[in-house]
């Protein structure tokens, strides 16, 4: 390797004389503030809005009437929750760490949120089965925008196509990068709409595609299949959860009959989103429609009255197909936002709805929760609201499950596991750390190094007769490329025997197990790896996003950055299993460091461009930002590395010192390469990491 190291300065973390702000403090979870359904209370959310379709946020709970199937039901518990930051919100979070823009970045890495953190878990469903070409970039618009303006600290939020599988991009994250990943794969492909919302007179073509309604019918039971398993992962969520829905058909009834399936299948969604307390708001993207004959009409051979009757045909071709928009809406308490030509402002209006909401609660009748067939009964929910112009929404009924239908985890190996695994959230009783970084080699290609940082101390040790201990340990892992294809998983079983000695070490330092996965497609992935106790079921897990560039392309790349503490970087290289201790990675694993403590980063440059002399010209700079806002920069360096054996894979070194009265909390370190002597559109390339410093 071609090291860059006295070519890029080192820079020191000290806030004496400016230090960083200070998060708000931690109020925490106010009670009662979440949906419950159980044997002691019923709790519901509902919305209250005036004429103006302003929300009602001063109301007092005699203005209120509930009634469980029809009988009115004596309130006693209620409350208004907000989760607008500043407004009362219930629960702390941390701001998104967001850098000044720079051409050819992505957003640096977020903080983790917890589940008492989360004020808003929101599903954006894009129905690439049932939207037209015309309207898709109209869509992907509005989601960005969201993204980029309107997403805050404490979004949990989804990016699902109904026509691909759960794959790594279509998790809840906080991290706007594996959001901006999904967006960019939204597009047209086997859709029950065709290219425009109406199809062209002679065209031959039905409802914008030339389909038959067999083969509609089947994509929109597959578009309400695909929400409802969003839907049901949704149940254990924390907060008012809201799946946004752009589609622009979803049809109940056809040619004068209800279409039985289609219906069921709304019915079945419907239930879910009750089972799991998930609001449904739909947005028809089409706007506010023209149903008037275009150049693309063909009318050749049809009489200027079957013409004259084209416009209001396509307007009831607009109702029929809002029908299960509508219907998800009203039964779940959501809304449904159609006419519109501001998709932005349609997709703001149903996130804001979770800005806050009444939670009212009574105690059930006795058999309530009674199941005299094996099946649960669905309890028919009425709020009614005292006041003129006053207009209340609320899901329109519950199970009769305890839990709100959630079913308890078995307390198989599998079970935790897998939970583990599929949860967007970190909490449990162990508090794994997972460091992913791209790499390439140019004889073996691409790949993915991990590091599953595990702290001793919150496993079961047993002692030996010998006067060794020892822990039982699962981990699985596994890196997943867009489309939900698993490589390089890992589920195994292993044994820790410590020496007393290694044992006092490992609690000191904590423990490691290397994970190595080879990539043969660029792309992005998440690495998600769990870690259980098998003596306490105690489960943690950990995930980490990691984008793979192009490297054959010969565009600028760099891998990922491996921070240390210590004079020189460590190799990134671990073998697969459990390492001795984690000082061998020397903090790397674990990205938490000590005020005062030397660091340094290094991490590769690959496919840098070559001038006179075969020699590189790359401009280098590293920034630092903690809670959104830049704390330092490095001064911008050009390195030229003369005499490198290979220009095209140069190890970049740099160094920092944690100044002693540094402030203690999560930071981001982003490095920015810029390639003299490459083309405009491929000569920046950066990479970013994520580490805390302790108290």
């Amino acid at each position: 390797m071609n090291r860059l190291t006295a070519l890029f300065p080192a820079f020191a973390i000290a806030f004496a004389q400016n230090p960083a702000p200070q998060p708000a403090p931690a109020t925490g979870a106010a009670p009662n503030t979440v949906i419950r359904i159980d044997v002691n209370l019923v709790q519901v959310d509902a919305v209250v809005t005036d004429s103006r379709a302003r929300r009602v946020t001063d109301l007092q709970s005699a203005a209120f009437e509930i009634l469980q199937d029809g009988k009115p039901q004596a309130i006693t518990n209620f409350s208004y929750v907000s989760t607008k930051p500043g407004q009362g919100a219930t629960a702390p979070v941390h701001r998104v760490a967001q850098a000044k823009p720079v051409k050819g970045e992505a957003p640096p890495p977020p903080p983790v949120l917890q589940p008492t953190e989360v004020r808003r878990t929101l599903a954006l469903v894009v129905d690439d089965l049932g939207l037209a070409a015309e309207n898709l970039p109209l869509v992907r618009n509005a989601i960005r925008n969201f993204i980029d303006q309107q997403m805050r600290p404490g979004d949990l939020v989804a990016i699902v196509r109904t026509g691909a599988g759960m794959g790594a991009l279509q998790q809840f994250t906080t991290d706007k990068r594996l959001l901006y990943a999904a967006l960019d794969r939204v597009k047209y492909g086997q859709s029950r709409v065709g290219l425009s919302s109406f199809a062209p007179l002679g065209s031959g073509m039905r409802g914008g595609a030339a389909i038959n309604h067999l083969r509609e019918e089947s994509l929109a039971v597959g578009t309400l299949g695909a929400i409802r398993f969003v839907v049901t992962a949704m149940r254990g969520f924390p907060g008012r959860k809201s799946v946004v829905l752009f589609t622009e058909n979803i049809r109940l009834i056809f040619q004068g009959t209800t279409d039985e399936m289609v219906a069921h299948a709304v019915q079945q969604l419907s239930d879910a989103a009750s089972r799991a307390s998930v609001v449904i708001h739909a947005i028809d993207p089409r706007g506010m429609p023209n149903y008037d004959l275009t150049a693309a009409d063909n009318t050749a051979g049809m009489s200027r009255r079957r013409v004259s009757r084209v416009p209001a045909q396509r307007e009831q071709e607009v109702v029929h197909t809002q029908e299960g928009m509508f219907a998800l809406a009203e039964e779940t308490g959501g809304l449904f936002l159609h006419d519109t030509n501001d998709l932005a402002g349609a997709l703001r209006k149903a996130a804001e709805d979770s800005d806050g909401y009444y939670l009212i609660g009574y105690h059930p009748d006795a058999n309530t929760f009674e199941n005299g067939n094996g099946r649960p009964k669905f309890h028919r929910i009425e709020i009614k609201v005292k006041g003129a112009g006053l207009h209340v929404r609320s899901r329109d009924g519950f199970f009769g499950e305890p839990g709100g239908g959630n079913q308890p985890l078995e307390h198989t190996r599998e079970a935790e596991i897998v939970h583990a695994l599929q949860s967007p959230f970190t909490a449990g009783s162990i508090h794994p750390r997972l460091t992913a970084v791209f790499g390439n080699l140019r004889e073996n290609g691409s790949f993915i190094n991990a590091w599953l940082y595990f702290n001793p101390n919150e496993l079961k040790w047993s002692s030996e007769p010998d006067g060794n201990h020892k822990a039982s340990i699962d981990v699985a892992a596994a890196a997943f490329d867009e489309n939900g294809l698993a490589l390089a998983p890992i589920d195994t079983t292993f044994t820790l025997r410590l020496t007393s000695q290694n044992y006092d070490g490992a609690m000191k330092k904590g423990m490691v197990y290397g994970i190595h996965v080879p990539v043969n497609k660029p792309g992005p992935y998440v690495v998600r790896a769990a870690v259980r106790d098998a003596a306490t079921e105690g489960t943690g897990s950990a995930d980490q996003y990691v984008e793979v560039p192009d490297v054959a392309s010969g565009h600028l790349a760099l891998s990922g950055i491996v921070l240390q503490e210590g004079a020189a970087p460590a190799s990134a290289n671990l073998p697969q299993g459990p390492a001795p201790a984690e000082d061998v990675t020397r903090g790397a694993a674990r990205r938490s460091f000590r005020r005062g403590a030397p660091l340094v980063y290094g991490y590769e440059i690959i496919n840098a461009m070559t001038g006179a002399g075969q020699h590189p010209e790359l401009e280098l700079q590293a920034r630092l930002f903690r809670d959104g806002e830049q704390v330092l920069a490095g001064k911008t360096v050009l390195a030229t590395a003369e005499g490198a054996s290979d220009p095209q894979r140069l190890t970049a070194v740099g160094r920092m010192s944690l100044g002693r009265d540094a402030t203690p909390g999560e930071y981001v370190l982003q490095v920015i390469v810029t390639d003299k002597l490459a083309k405009s559109k491929f000569n920046t390339a950066t990479q970013s990491t994520d580490f805390e410093i302790e108290p």
